[in-house]
């Protein structure tokens, strides 16, 4: 079994290195793995630690970049991969401010992939309210909801209230998930499908590249989960939620180190891509 796993790291060394530590523990646990790491670095922040120098049981390479983006970063570390992407059992982009659980290779290597499957989704367990950042979105975003978003990220103030209201819904949710709990037994023998999965943590499967899907996604930051989605889409492969492969997130470590009005500018962004690209020819 093969897999590639591309951190990118934006000013967050110490979360690097501890995932990084966390996956060397995972690739111990499982034998006859061939694991290939790179962490593709952002960082605009200069650092003591000669990171090129890290070393793993795994084989792992240091990818310095300008600050291009996450998918950006992602998409040139496998375009630096000598026979490409589909080589792989399995391709994983991650953020770095998360460590995986020791059997996380163990489990994904057990887990079954039909043909349908293009990419696994994570349990993600955040480390705030303990719920599943997973399933991300159920259903396809609407040309109408698109829309909507592109309005409140063209303001900065529009912006700041529409995530106090989601942060609301997130705790929310949070609640419900709490009071609803299934054995792992039962979570484990369900697969949940879902229209997109959570960008933090993403396992493509060898299918999501044979079948033509692609990461080359222009966008510096946010609307990875519903570009991936729509590649899912047009080739016809599913998203399979795993709850026994976890993952343990911080959540937005990067993120939060940049300024409000920027994030939201990146936003709108993404959302005039997303609705370029695969709302106009058909709507909603």
């Amino acid at each position: 079994m093969k897999i590639c796993v591309v951190p990118v790291c934006y000013n967050s060394y110490d979360d690097a290195l501890r995932l990084l530590e966390s996956v060397n523990r995972a690739y111990k646990a499982c034998p006859n793995l061939t694991l290939d790491v790179i962490l593709a670095d952002n960082s605009t922040i200069p650092t003591r630690q000669d990171v090129s120098s890290w070393q793993f049981e795994y084989s792992f390479r240091y990818l310095r970049n300008d600050n291009i983006g996450y998918y950006p970063a992602f998409n040139r570390a496998l375009d630096t991969l000598p026979h490409g992407a589909e080589v792989y059992d399995f391709v994983v982009v991650c953020n770095v401010d998360l460590i995986v659980a020791d059997d996380f290779f163990s489990a994904l290597l057990n887990s079954s992939v039909s043909n349908e499957t293009g990419l696994i989704a994570p349990s993600i367990i955040s480390d705030k309210d303990g719920r599943d950042l997973n399933p991300k979105i159920m259903s396809r975003p609407s040309a109408r909801k698109i829309q909507f978003m592109r309005l409140v990220c063209s303001s900065v103030t529009l912006f700041r209230w529409y995530q106090k209201l989601s942060r609301m819904r997130e705790r929310a949710r949070s609640r419900a998930q709490c009071t609803h709990v299934s054995s792992p037994s039962l979570e484990s023998s369900n697969k949940k499908l879902m229209y997109g999965a959570h960008g933090s943590f993403m396992i493509f499967t060898q299918n999501y590249f044979l079948k033509g899907g692609h990461v080359a996604y222009p966008r510096f930051l946010f609307g990875e989960e519903v570009f991936v989605a729509e590649q899912l889409r047009m080739h016809r492969l599913n998203i399979d939620h795993v709850p026994t492969l976890r993952v343990y997130d911080k959540e937005h470590a990067s993120t939060s180190q940049v300024n409000l009005a920027f994030i939201c500018a990146e936003h709108k962004k993404s959302y005039d891509y997303l609705y370029s690209n695969f709302y106009m020819k058909n709507i909603g």
